[in-house]
This record gives structure tokens, C-alpha cells and sequence, in this order.
């Protein structure tokens, strides 16, 4: 990220490891860019391969860099990294733009949703530009950001208590569907954490540290999340539960000298909770005792108590920290029925988020 140069408007990275597993996968993420009503000769596209096994992902990135030789960038890892944050990290180290812009390989920018967030970031010259983006699940596009009036709304978040609550109640701390400033990246030292799935909740939190000015567009639509029944990057284990534990803890100790009530930003631990609820019984025995030690050692040393903010959620914390392991593993078993039904879920991207 040193070499900054002209060439290109924005710089795009995809991180990727079998990017051929769900839907269409790292193709519609790729054709995505390559589509976009800003022109493709004015994008840099740096697809970072952690180390594929299933050929088809390495083969297909080199017949498009064979297409697009000018602005396809392809770097191709030697050993899986097993998380994200690497290839992300190494991918910023090659930006040659002003902006940059992050794509997961199974999801897509719709069609003028890179030019939006460039017209933005010159206009307002902004650290970040967040804009709105569809949820998408069995097909149907559910609308993330659905309740806030204002088209243009720039804030810095650490200005007030009302500022950084309104950030993290209706934006994703996700880093796709936002375009960065590079030197703000680099000047700051941002990076991704590597033993992580969570990187880009940790990212967003060292952001926020830094006062950066953002704009929010909630009626600009950029960005499709594909919500997946299935998904081996969603997979509920021990291995996600242990790390959304890790996450927990680090995130806490990042935000531990800000001023502020950081209820907005943790939510309740409601993903630590459906997680836990998906386990296996097996698991779910360790894992109940874990939680509860998470939440004294969390009161204990930083004054904090979760709250769950959604009422089923409340109902199965209470019993943990009651000590009612059993009966939590009882009403986790329920929840699961209720997780994994379509309805459901579709109840719950339409009606509860946002």
C-alpha cells in the first residue's frame, strides 16, 4: 500500500478458498466487478487464493486474469491460512488506489454499487462510506438498513454517545458494502487479525478508534449478502463458538478505554447465542460453562453485563447465569428447531434486523 498510484479509481479485494462451493460462487463475485457501471479499465481486482485444493477456484481466477491481464490481479497462497484476515491483509499490501473495497468471494456489488460509494467518498471525502445492502436467502432480497429516514447522515462516531449508537445499531460491522480510504488504512496501521473468523468485526473495531468521519447512505443499496442454509464458512462448532468466545474478549479489551456503553456494538452476544444453540449435545455441555464464565469474568473485570436484546435470547441467558445448565441446554434445543426453519429466518431478516 505504499506505492499509491492513479491507474485505477478503486482497488477491490476478494479473498477466496474453493470459491466454487455455494451458489455461483467466486464467478458471480468476479462478473460482479467486472460489470460494474464505473467500467472495469478504472477498477484494480485482487483476488487472494488462500491455497485451494479443489483446482477449479485456482484455474478459474487464471482464465479471467487471462481475459482482463490489466486489471485482474491474482496472488496465489502456499499454505491455507484457514481464516480471512491473511488474505485480506495481503491484499491491502498491493492496493494501488485511493479507495479500496472488500467482496467475499460468494457475494456481489450490484451493478452501479462501486460507482455510489466513489461518487460519495470524493464528494464528502470521508475515512468510510457505509451504504445499505440486500440480505438474500432462498432467493428473496430483504432490505438490511429499513428504518432510517435520512438519504445522507455524516457522523463521527466517537463525537457522542448517540453517534456511536446509531452507528452500530443499523450498520454491519462487516467490511464488504463500504469503500476506505487507503491512506487512512495505512496511516493508521489497520490490519486484520489471522487466527480468526471474525477479523472484520475486530477491523471494524480498531476503525472506530481511530474517530474516523463516516458517511452512511441508508437509501443506497450496493452490496447482495447471500444468507446460505449451508455454508462451510457458517458452520456452527465448537471451533466457531470457541472463536465467537475469542472475539468477545478481544473486541472488549480494544474498546476498553472508550468512554461509552457498548451495548449497541455487542447486541447481546445474539450470534455467541445461536451458535451455542446449534451445537451438539455433547458440546453444548462444555460450551454452557464457558459462556457463563465469559460473562463473570466480562462483569468482573469491565463492568459489563449482557443484556440480550431479544427476548428468546434473554430467556436462555437467564437460565445460564442461574446455573440451570441443563434447563439452557433444554431451551437451546427448541431454538435450534426454530433457527434453522426458512420461515423463520425470513421472519427474522424482515422483521427484527433493523
Amino acid at each position: 500500500m505504499n506505492n499509491i498510484k492513479n491507474n485505477y479509481l478503486v482497488s477491490v479485494i476478494i479473498p477466496t478458498h474453493n470459491g466454487k462451493k455455494m451458489g455461483g460462487g467466486l464467478k458471480d463475485a468476479i462478473d460482479s466487478i467486472i460489470n460494474q457501471s464505473m467500467g472495469f479499465e478504472n477498477i484494480e481486482l485482487i483476488i487472494v487464493d488462500d491455497a485451494s485444493d479443489d483446482k477449479i477456484t485456482p484455474e478459474l481466477i487464471l482464465e479471467y486474469q487471462s481475459q482482463y491481464p490489466d486489471n485482474i490481479k491474482p496472488i496465489f497462497l502456499d499454505e491455507n491460512s484457514g481464516y480471512p484476515g491473511k488474505p485480506r491483509n495481503i491484499g491491502l499490501d498491493h492496493v494501488t488506489s485511493k479507495y479500496v473495497l472488500f467482496l467475499d468471494h460468494d457475494d456481489c456489488y450490484i451493478e452501479n454499487g462501486i460507482e455510489t460509494l466513489y461518487n460519495a467518498i470524493i464528494k464528502y471525502n470521508s475515512d468510510v462510506i457505509i451504504a445499505n445492502h440486500y440480505n438474500k436467502l432462498n432467493g428473496e432480497k430483504i432490505l438490511h438498513m429499513k428504518h432510517l429516514k435520512e438519504d445522507i447522515i455524516n457522523i463521527n462516531p466517537l463525537d457522542s454517545q448517540n453517534n456511536f449508537d446509531l452507528l452500530n445499531k443499523y450498520c454491519s460491522g462487516v467490511v464488504w458494502g463500504k469503500i476506505w480510504k487507503t491512506d487512512f488504512i495505512v496511516k493508521n496501521k489497520l490490519k486484520f487479525i489471522e487466527n480468526s473468523y471474525n477479523d472484520d468485526g475486530i477491523f471494524y473495531i480498531d476503525v472506530l478508534k481511530h474517530s474516523p468521519q463516516i458517511t452512511i447512505l441508508p437509501n443506497n443499496v450496493v452490496y447482495i449478502y447471500n444468507v446460505y442454509q449451508q455454508s462451510s464458512c457458517r458452520t456452527h462448532n465448537m471451533d466457531l463458538f470457541n472463536d465467537s468466545i475469542y472475539v468477545t474478549l478481544t473486541r472488549m479489551e480494544h474498546l476498553n478505554d472508550l468512554n461509552f456503553n457498548l451495548d449497541t456494538i455487542f447486541n447481546g452476544l445474539n450470534s455467541l447465542f445461536i451458535i451455542f444453540s446449534n451445537l451438539n449435545s455433547d458440546d453444548k455441555k462444555k460450551a454452557v460453562l464457558k459462556i457463563y464464565k465469559l460473562e463473570k469474568y466480562l462483569e468482573k473485570k469491565f463492568n459489563f453485563k449482557i443484556q440480550p436484546e431479544r427476548k428468546e435470547m434473554n430467556i436462555l441467558n437467564k437460565a445460564i447465569m442461574q446455573k440451570k445448565f441443563q434447563k439452557a441446554i433444554f431451551i437451546s434445543n427448541i431454538y435450534k428447531k426454530l433457527y434453522n426453519s426458512l420461515f423463520i429466518k425470513k421472519l427474522f431478516y424482515k422483521f427484527y434486523l433493523k
